[in-house]
């Protein structure tokens, strides 16, 4: 009685809260190179001598380091993103963890994640580039690094790209002299459009 008296002048009807589905989940392979130096690296990049370079150079950009990977957004995991009604996708957590190899547990020489010092992360599609989450020393474990998120952007369009890159980058404690194995894990919440509740 009252909704056909609500209908009849007039007023809204009724919705429906957003949807809230199972978190949309990314895991994506990650390679951080072992440590060559800036100078090294200056060397075999352009075939100069460095010492022919009169550069004062930053002890710390030795210390910088940075892995990316490009991902098509065809992903199978992305395919709730293309459903009808989509407006939003928010950020929920983001981890990373460390992947040993065979026989590299944790002993002298062999790098962990508690060899990062802090870190940012960034999605990037279409010429454009967001940062979503980061961490410092205080986040840092040898297995895992746990980071914050940077504000509530919407990454739909970024994911819904043909193409979009996964982008981490940072300083570390020290040099790595070998290749760091890792993995990132985001979780991401899917918010959809209200929908009128049916009658």
């Amino acid at each position: 009685m009252h909704t056909q008296i609500a209908n009849s002048l007039g007023m809204n009807r009724p919705y429906l809260p957003p949807t809230t589905q199972m978190p949309v989940v990314l895991g994506v392979e990650l390679t951080i190179a072992q440590h060559e130096g800036l100078r090294r690296s200056l060397r075999s990049t352009f075939g100069v001598n460095t010492r022919a370079i009169n550069l004062r150079i930053d002890p710390g950009m030795d210390l910088i380091y940075l892995c990316e990977t490009t991902l098509p957004g065809s992903l199978a995991c992305l395919a709730p993103l293309t459903r009808p009604g989509v407006t939003a996708v928010t950020l929920r957590r983001a981890q990373l963890d460390w992947n040993p190899g065979a026989g590299n547990n944790i002993g002298r020489g062999t790098p962990t994640l508690a060899a990062l010092e802090t870190g940012n992360c960034f999605l990037a599609a279409n010429s454009r580039k967001v940062p979503i989450a980061s961490f410092s020393s205080r986040n840092v474990h040898a297995s895992h690094i746990s980071m914050e998120m940077q504000g509530e952007p919407n990454l739909l369009e970024y994911l819904r790209a043909d193409w979009f890159t996964l982008e981490i980058s940072g300083t570390n404690r020290r040099r790595l002299t070998r290749p760091l194995a890792l993995s990132a894990s985001l979780e991401f919440n899917v918010q959809y459009a209200q929908q009128p509740i049916k009658d």
